[in-house]
């Protein structure tokens, strides 16, 4: 067997193996770098979302990459002892995904990443033991003397047990752990602590199709001690809890028309915004012509489910006086198809008509606070409206649409039979905005960064961003942000500098 094993036939394939073991790895991690949700999801069976796309980019590509590394200097050098580190790293993960298989509530998904580490892990280790029988051993390396001494295997097999003893009283540990935590949960948020000032946060930034990465539209501004909601797509009172939004304090809940991705959260809104707070008073829901219809419909929806949390709470939690909300229509608007909804001697707020015909009429909103300024344009084409009210703006946020991924998702749809997808997706190329023209409004009006929101199709990974941004940085010069939920901006009067954070981890 030894003889077998250590001919020069044999260590030059495992050799071989090794060598394209480690290419692969190096590739996995250079793909981690480049494009991490893609990896991620397709073939480490992670979860990609919000800021923990920086840790998955970050550390796991350096775990492939380093791994590559070690493979590669382990086949190319004398030291073939090299190929051991590579190795120990995927038993280790091996052992991590053994323990998933038996505690998470799906390990079948680990299944192909579990078995192509154990095939890396055979072939960079019969490459060493092909090399350490061979006819030219290389003298026992250091690094194999201080492993298998007793000063190392002493503390190993501590370390062992210890890991059979916390997986043995995991009950008791997770008990403790949530204890421990659940202060911090319930801390103050991030929005609280946030300095005067301008923030713009992303809570909901997808649209009516469905998306793994985004819920329905949903942006709050705080200006000051000021908070507004604009729009309540599904899934977005969720984000806002999770963001840790005041909504019990906000001035207003501002829509910019009725279709159900801006609108479907409503009752959900309401309805936590009313016992988060004890309101004594519904809150205020501003929109065009027939909001009034609409708020109605939702307080008639929840009437039912306030009167059980009044008898359950009672006035602690649930004042009958403030639940639902209140319809206000907005009116008034001048010659440039504008109108101020709310005003103090810092903060305006400007409500103005877009184009998003047939749905008719529909606005954007303008907020101006202590010399700093967003425009939210909400569904709409290019209009001239628009454009005024972006005039100089530091940030604009707007939605954007790219019309040859759809004619892809059009021409699939009708090679699969599904006419009335296809039909969709031709039809709202009529009344959205493409990426490069929301980059000309930014240009024309000097707008000094533009975030695309309402993601239409959805982008399930970062890497496809250029292409639905497509021209846009050719016209446009300045920032350029493809919005995700969580994401805020935060602009402080006096600079011109926004800052960027994400409030969903």
């Amino acid at each position: 067997m030894k003889k077998l094993l250590g001919n020069d036939v044999t260590v030059t394939v495992t050799r071989i193996l090794a060598g394209v073991v480690g290419v692969i790895l190096l590739l996995i991690g250079l793909s981690i770098l480049i494009m991490p949700e893609v990896v991620g999801t397709f073939l480490l069976s992670l979860s990609t979302t919000g800021a923990g796309i920086n840790s998955l980019r970050a550390d796991l590509g350096a775990l492939f990459l380093g791994m590559g590394f070690f493979a590669l200097l382990g086949v190319f050098s004398r030291y073939r002892w090299l190929l051991l580190v590579p190795v120990v790293f995927l038993v280790l993960v091996m052992f991590g995904r053994l323990i998933g298989v038996s505690v998470d509530p799906f390990p079948i998904t680990t299944t192909g990443a579990l078995v192509g580490e154990l095939i890396f892990a055979f072939f960079l280790s019969s490459a060493v033991v092909t090399h350490a029988l061979s006819s030219k051993p290389e003298p026992r390396p250091p690094v194999l003397k201080a492993i298998f001494n007793l000063r190392f295997l002493i503390p190993a097999a501590v370390v062992v047990v210890l890991l059979i003893i916390a997986f043995a009283a995991r009950p008791q540990i997770g008990s403790r752990l949530w204890s421990g935590a659940i202060s911090g949960m319930i801390s103050q948020s991030e929005i609280e602590d946030l300095p005067d000032g301008l923030h713009v946060g992303l809570a909901g930034t997808g649209a009516p199709m469905p998306d793994s990465k985004r819920v329905g539209q949903s942006t709050f501004v705080m200006a000051g001690k000021h908070l507004f909601l604009v729009d309540c797509g599904a899934g977005s009172t969720l984000n806002l809890e999770l963001m840790k939004v005041p909504i019990e304090t906000a001035e207003a809940i501002l829509l910019t028309h009725f279709h159900s991705d801006h609108i479907a959260d409503l009752g959900e809104l309401l309805l936590k915004s009313w016992t988060y707070g004890a309101r004594t008073e519904p809150m205020l829901v501003m929109g065009l012509e027939g909001v009034e219809s609409v708020v109605e419909g939702f307080n008639m929806a929840f009437r039912l489910d306030a009167k059980y949390r009044y008898a359950h709470h009672g006035d602690a939690v649930a004042p009958p006086s403030g639940a639902g909300g209140r319809a206000k229509t907005i009116m008034g608007f001048g010659e440039d198809k504008s109108t101020v909804v709310f005003q103090t001697d810092d903060l305006t707020v400007t409500a103005f008509l877009v184009d998003h015909r047939p749905v008719e009429p529909a606005v954007g909103y303008r907020f101006d606070y202590k010399g700093r300024s967003v425009v939210v344009s909400g569904d709409t084409l290019p209009t001239e409206s628009l454009m005024s009210q972006a005039e100089g703006v530091d940030l604009l946020v707007h939605e954007a649409m790219n019309p040859e991924m759809l004619a892809v998702l059009n021409r699939e749809a009708s090679t699969a039979g599904q006419d009335v997808a296809a039909s969709v997706a031709n039809d709202i190329l009529t009344y959205h905005t493409f990426p490069e023209e929301a980059a000309r409004i930014a240009r024309d009006a000097n707008v000094g960064h533009l975030v695309m929101t309402h993601i239409l199709p959805p982008m399930p990974a970062a890497v496809l961003h250029p292409a639905f941004a497509g021209d846009s940085d050719r016209i446009y010069k300045g920032p350029i942000t493809i919005a995700h939920d969580g994401m805020l901006f935060s602009l402080l009067p006096g600079t011109n500098e926004i800052e960027e954070k994400w409030l969903l981890r």
